[in-house]
């Protein structure tokens, strides 16, 4: 499927350029902290970055220079070659909903997740003509113990899909046990994985550790910084690049420490937090700049980069749900963005996968490509 839509960046160069140097100011002073992992702080003293305490100080174009041994494209492999992924190469590949809690299934009934809910959406993001990835984490199989739980899933998209897969980081065992059942090799990327920052300015230590494990077992790793601006980063669309820019380069640079030529995919989300409800609101204009502009500044590292697709704060598969989805969704394909998440499923905040929404979130895509 070709992107027919052309790239569109929202911010001129002196104004990225404005924003890296904020990012390498904060590198410089404020530092990076990499929390209860003393691997990663050795890691960044080895390329000559001043630590204090768990607190890393380091420079922009030191990093920089790392994370150019990142591939700008590579190959996400999946059980069947003929379902391979090309990462970066101009084409975007959709990716449905990860981390939802909750499913709303068919026939409207709305629940915790159970293994046979995890292994219909398996089903469905199997038989999607959009999806290139049935993913991970598609809700959470409640009803098996947490100790086997991530084994049960995964078997569950080696079962049903030959589509290529997301790899856990509940734990850096977990990860491997993992990549172990799908019998990964250093040489091809068969797993991605979601590494998330904690703004403003922490990277915790399961995050760092799942990121290195991946990293050493040529797996794929995608960094984001979640934000919610006004609340863990500046209420600001500058201010909040420049942190998530900050906080990426160093989770990139790690991943090219610990295996150069890892592959990597990284992005900044932002999103406005609201002081009525206290919670973040999908689908705002500001958070469609921020990923916009997020693309520009990965364009710039040489990495690909992860966009966002049909994220709503609505509970229901409504208008609401559309014009939000819709928002968010055009930012990411007219930006050109190499991964695009959430593409199918996502209802009230991101704690439900919805069965229809599913479906119809696939249909209103594929209609517009």
């Amino acid at each position: 499927m070709q992107q027919t839509l052309p790239a569109y960046a929202p911010l001129s160069n002196r104004q990225i350029v404005n924003i890296e140097e904020m990012a390498d100011q904060i590198l410089a002073e404020v530092g990076v902290i990499l929390q209860d992992d003393p691997t990663s702080l050795e890691a960044m003293a080895s390329i000559g970055a001043h630590i204090e305490g768990d607190k890393v100080f380091t420079k922009g174009n030191n990093l920089r220079e790392l994370i150019s041994k990142a591939p700008a494209q590579f190959t996400w492999h999946g059980q069947n070659p003929e379902n391979d992924l090309v990462i970066g190469a101009g084409t975007p590949v959709y990716a449905p909903t990860y981390g939802p809690p909750v499913v709303e299934t068919f026939d409207g009934q709305r629940r915790q997740g159970t293994l046979a809910d995890y292994e219909t959406l398996v089903k469905i993001c199997d038989r999607s003509k959009l999806l290139g990835t049935t993913g991970y984490l598609l809700t959470i199989a409640h009803d098996v113990p947490e100790d086997t739980r991530h084994m049960a899933m995964a078997r569950a998209h080696l079962k049903h899909s030959k589509k290529p897969m997301m790899g856990t980081v509940i734990s850096e065992q977990a990860l491997r046990d993992v990549a172990q059942e799908v019998g990964t090799t250093p040489t091809e990327c068969q797993l991605m994985h979601m590494i998330n920052t904690t703004p403003p300015l922490v990277i915790q230590a399961n995050p760092l550790q799942c990121l290195r494990t991946a990293a050493e077992l040529g797996q794929g790793n995608m960094i984001e910084s979640y934000m919610m601006m006004g609340a863990t980063s500046p209420v600001s669309v500058i201010g909040s690049l420049a942190q998530g820019l900050a906080e990426i380069m160093v989770g990139a640079a790690l991943t090219q420490i610990y295996r150069a030529g890892a592959p990597v995919v990284a992005g900044v989300f932002a999103t406005p937090f609201s002081m009525q409800f206290m919670g973040p609101i999908f689908g705002n204009p500001e958070s469609e700049i921020v990923l916009m502009a997020s693309v520009q500044l990965m364009r710039r590292l040489g990495i690909p980069c992860r966009g966002d697709g049909m994220i709503t704060s609505s509970k229901l598969n409504d208008a609401q749900a559309g014009y939000e989805g819709a928002g968010t969704l055009t930012a990411s394909q007219i930006s050109q963005a190499d991964l695009i998440f959430h593409s199918t499923g996502w209802s009230e905040f991101g704690r439900c996968y919805n069965f229809d929404k599913s479906v119809a979130d696939e249909a209103r895509i594929l209609s517009n490509l």
